[in-house]
């Protein structure tokens, strides 16, 4: 799947759209996606933290993403462990993900928040994700 084909599926979700992620590149390595997040997103009034929520829902994006783009098909979240290693600022945020075991039902994803400024992670999170539709076995 394209770059452009990905962002297009982003671009379909309000809450993808809410978070203004964009797809950076996408490849036999996984996907890397920005998010523009904003006060809107913080954890608290006048704070410049993120959410828990909002970490994890970039997180499980991009992961659900690296399985999409290696596979051309869509996948449901069926388990997302997250640790948050340090607190998140707002702003431009990427997250790294790739694909680390596509089976004929379940995937398995890896992601990594980092900032702009420092390749330390930030938060990160692996998964497991059900295809949207199963490829067909062996005929009986």
């Amino acid at each position: 799947m394209t770059p452009g084909d990905l962002q297009a599926l982003l671009d379909s979700t309000p809450v993808h759209r809410a978070l203004r992620l964009r797809v950076v590149r996408s490849g036999g390595d996984g996907v890397l996606l920005e998010a523009e997040t904003g006060p809107e997103h913080a954890g608290t009034d006048g704070s410049q933290l993120l959410h828990g929520g909002v970490v994890a829902t970039i997180l499980d994006s991009a992961a659900t993403f690296a399985l999409i783009a290696a596979t051309d098909t869509d996948w449901s979240t069926v388990d997302l462990r997250i640790d948050y290693l340090r607190p998140v600022p707002a702003g431009l945020v990427q997250a790294r993900a790739t694909a680390v075991h596509i089976g004929r039902r379940l995937g398995r994803a890896a992601a990594e928040l980092v900032g702009p400024a420092s390749e330390r992670p930030l938060a990160s999170a692996v998964g497991t994700f059900v295809r949207a539709t199963p490829e067909p076995g062996p005929a009986p």
